[in-house]
Formats: structure tokens, C-alpha cells, sequence
């Protein structure tokens, strides 16, 4: 029902997995594309990197590795959150149940990219030179645009991107929200702290780790070994700002969405408990497919 819902499945991310998963605008187009993951995924790595017939071979058994994982392990877990936060929302939610509900989301999301980092770790060392220079070149091209979408911004704009992706991701659950709402909405985009910025120069010092790492004379098996290790350290790194404007930003949301819980009508709370009923049965049905 909630904008976290689109985090699980829209967050910004280098995970290829979540590129294709921001498509979730109805049940159908979503079904539909996560059956298509093994083409997709695959599709996007060779936008970003040519591969030779011996990498294209290795991406498409690693992707339908992490296919796998993901329907095993993952989807049941989805159904069981959005079974729970249903239920939490016909009994008064609060906003400590609803901090509770963003955190296993962002468990969820660790565990994700977690898993595409392990499959990282064996694919990178295999880039020859030219292969290096051309993904390099366009991950700076992404940072450079998203630079340009959500950091270079005036603070107008960005109040309104907060504002439109939030009314979004509420009327995709709820369907059309009151004045009252829009307004609600409307006032705790204004107090949203920005961290574009900082996740950008997080981007840009992944980026340039990776390329140190890949660029050394090691061996294969030794430059697997540096991945492994940099992407556990910079995921256990505390970016003290960062964390603070999260949680700033979690309080925040949580609290706008108890408030919006708490005002539906009637129309809202059917188009609520219809929807999420379709993800459920949806997660469920993915889940139990081989």
C-alpha cells in the first residue's frame, strides 16, 4: 500500500535484478515481466558491457541462478509482508509496526543485494580491457544522468519529485487519494531530507574501487577475492549522514503513512486489501513455479 512497497521493488540500485522489477505498475505487467527475467536480466547486462559468446554463456547460468534464489527464498517472504501489513492496516497500524514493516523491507533488500554481489564477484574478473573501459563508461553515464534527475536540482524540484513519487506509490495502492491526503502528502514531501548527493558519491566511490580492482595485475581467482572482500566492507561502512537522513526520512514516511491508514475510505480500504490480495496470491503462485 505504501511507498515502501516501490522501494522493495524500484530502489536505485546497481542490481540489474531491480531494474527489471521497477515494471511492478500493475499485477499483470509484473507476473508477466519476472517470467521474462531470464531474458531480461541477461538483455540489460549486454546493454551496459559486450560480451564474447563465453561471458553471454556465464551471464545467462548466473542469471538463472539468481532467478532461482529469488523465487525460492524471496517471494514467500513478500507475500507473508504484505499478509501482515494487511492485516496490521484493519487493526490500527502504528507507526512503530510501520517502522518494523520498512525494516524487514530493507532486509529484504540487503539479502537481494547481497546475492548479486556473490554473482558480481564471479563475473567482473572475467571483463577483458575493453570490456572494463566500456562498462565504466557507462556506469559514469547513468551517474552523470542521475546526477542530473535528483542532485542538481533546485529545492522546488525536488520537493515536487518527492511529492509525485510518493502520491504515486499511494494511489497505486489505494486508488485516488482526498484533498485531505493529496495535502497530508503535499506537507511531509516538504520536511523529506535530501541524500541524492550522498548516494551519488557513493556510487562514484564504488565505481572507482571496482575499476582499481579490476585494472590490477592479479589473477582472476585474486581480483574475486578483493571484490568479495570490498563489497563486504563497504556494505558494513557507516555513512553516519546517510544514516541519519534515512532515518529521518523512515520516521517520517512511517508516520505519514499511519496517517494516511487512518484517514481511508471506504473505496480505499477495498482497493487496498484488492490489490494487495493480488500481489499475494501473485508472490505465491511465482513462488511454487520451477
Amino acid at each position: 500500500m505504501t511507498i515502501f512497497m516501490k522501494s522493495l521493488f524500484g530502489h536505485s540500485s546497481k542490481a540489474v535484478f531491480i531494474v527489471v522489477l521497477v515494471v511492478m505498475t500493475t499485477s499483470c505487467s509484473f507476473k508477466t515481466m519476472y517470467k521474462q527475467l531470464d531474458f531480461l536480466i541477461p538483455s540489460y547486462v549486454e546493454g551496459m558491457v559486450s560480451l564474447d559468446s563465453m561471458l553471454e554463456e556465464k551471464v545467462e547460468q548466473r542469471t538463472l541462478v539468481l532467478i532461482n534464489w529469488h523465487r525460492n527464498t524471496q517471494l514467500h517472504q513478500y507475500a507473508e509482508w504484505l499478509r501482515a501489513l494487511q492485516r496490521d492496516v484493519n487493526n490500527q497500524l502504528t507507526e512503530e509496526q510501520m517502522l518494523q514493516y520498512i525494516a524487514t523491507l530493507d532486509s529484504f533488500w540487503q539479502s537481494l543485494s547481497l546475492k548479486v554481489n556473490e554473482e558480481m564477484v564471479r563475473l567482473l574478473p572475467l571483463l577483458n580491457a575493453e570490456q572494463r573501459e566500456e562498462l565504466f563508461s557507462n556506469i559514469t553515464d547513468k551517474n552523470d544522468g542521475f546526477r542530473e534527475e535528483y542532485v542538481d536540482v533546485d529545492k522546488n524540484e525536488r520537493i515536487a519529485q518527492y511529492t509525485d513519487r510518493i502520491m504515486d506509490s499511494y494511489e497505486t495502492w489505494l486508488g485516488n487519494l482526498t484533498d485531505k491526503q493529496e495535502s497530508t502528502v503535499t506537507q511531509a514531501a516538504a520536511k523529506i531530507q535530501a541524500t541524492a548527493g550522498l548516494r551519488l558519491a557513493r556510487r562514484q566511490q564504488w565505481q572507482q574501487s571496482i575499476k582499481r580492482i579490476l585494472e590490477t595485475k592479479d589473477s582472476t581467482t585474486q581480483k574475486a577475492e578483493s571484490l568479495g572482500q570490498y563489497f563486504k566492507d563497504f556494505n558494513s561502512k557507516d555513512n553516519v549522514a546517510m544514516n541519519t537522513a534515512d532515518n529521518m526520512n523512515r520516521q517520517l514516511l512511517a508516520r505519514l503513512t499511519v496517517q494516511i491508514v487512518y484517514s481511508m475510505t471506504d473505496e480505499q480500504n477495498a482497493h487496498f486489501v484488492s490489490r494487495t490480495n493480488d500481489y499475494i496470491r501473485m508472490f505465491n503462485e511465482l513462488a511454487k513455479e520451477r
